[in-house]
């Protein structure tokens, strides 16, 4: 293992990374709307009566800032009134053409940009959604930093990898109480303080994604942590399975931060008995 002087920089790089991160004003702190489109047409307006086919919102640039047309689960048209300046992908969109908003369904969403608004069409449990992020979200301007307990060396840990079986997918249940299919790359196999745990893994990347939960999901107080579990990216393992896990750099989930995200929860196998008092506590 490194020098804890070295370990502790090297964190400290990580947690100014992490808020960087946070600060992003097209992240997950500026998100203010996930909106359930009806079929038919929805406006985005900034004044007006909020319903299932009206969004209203204060960032909107005009009203109608735009009108959204739903017709069929993936397929959605977005057209602009003409004095409305937007882009679609960096590219401008003429007004009062109706174009395709592609959504992150089989590839990655198109992004298109109304003012100081960010918008995707995202697709979950066979729904299509709006989700829009403000460059001036309260959420955003008021974020003064993630509260997280000392850097800890102690808690990280060499970790095991064994592989899943090819296609193997483990059901896990979302914040809105739905139940997704999620592939499973593998098992990582630890121990921590005497005790022997494992943590199922998802791929993602160059790395493995974890979402876990332990004792302080429950805790109030200064050493309490999001009851909804944690995240964290370890490290792919090397020809030997090896690997390791640095419980300093768990994460509090989009859904910590805002009403509008859609988290995986830990699966069962997932929830520690155990306290684990590193990495970041729960959101002020």
């Amino acid at each position: 293992m490194e020098p804890p002087d070295d370990l502790r920089r090297r964190h400290e790089e990580w947690v100014d990374a992490r808020e960087r991160s946070l600060r992003d004003p097209e992240g997950w702190l500026a998100l203010v709307a996930l909106h359930w489109l009806p079929e038919g047409v929805t406006t985005l307006s900034r004044t007006g009566d909020p319903g299932d086919d009206r969004l209203v919102l204060p960032g909107a640039p005009a009203s109608p800032a735009a009108m959204f047309r739903l017709e069929v689960p993936d397929r959605l048209r977005v057209e602009i009134p003409r004095g409305v300046a937007a882009t679609l992908d960096d590219r401008s969109l003429d007004p009062e053409t109706p174009t395709v908003l592609q959504s992150d369904r089989n590839s990655p969403a198109s992004v298109l940009r109304l003012g100081r608004l960010h918008i995707t069409h995202i697709h979950r449990q066979d729904r299509a959604a709006l989700r829009v992020r403000d460059r001036e979200s309260p959420a955003l301007l008021r974020h003064r930093g993630v509260p997280r307990f000392d850097f800890d060396p102690t808690r990280i840990v060499a970790a095991r990898f064994v592989p899943a079986s090819t296609g193997m997918k483990i059901p896990v249940t979302l914040i809105t109480e739905h139940v997704e299919d999620h592939p499973l790359a593998g098992t990582l196999h630890f121990d921590l303080d005497g005790r022997s745990f494992s943590l199922l893994a998802e791929p993602s990347g160059r790395d493995l994604f974890v979402v876990f939960g332990d004792e302080t999901n429950r805790a109030s107080g200064p050493d309490g942590t999001y009851g909804g579990g944690r995240f964290l990216s370890v490290p792919r393992p090397g020809d030997d399975g090896l690997t390791t896990i640095d419980f300093n750099r768990a994460v509090n989930p989009p859904c910590s931060f805002t009403p509008h995200a859609t988290c995986p929860t830990p699966p069962t196998a997932n929830r520690l008995a155990v306290p684990i008092t590193a990495g970041e506590r729960r959101p002020a």
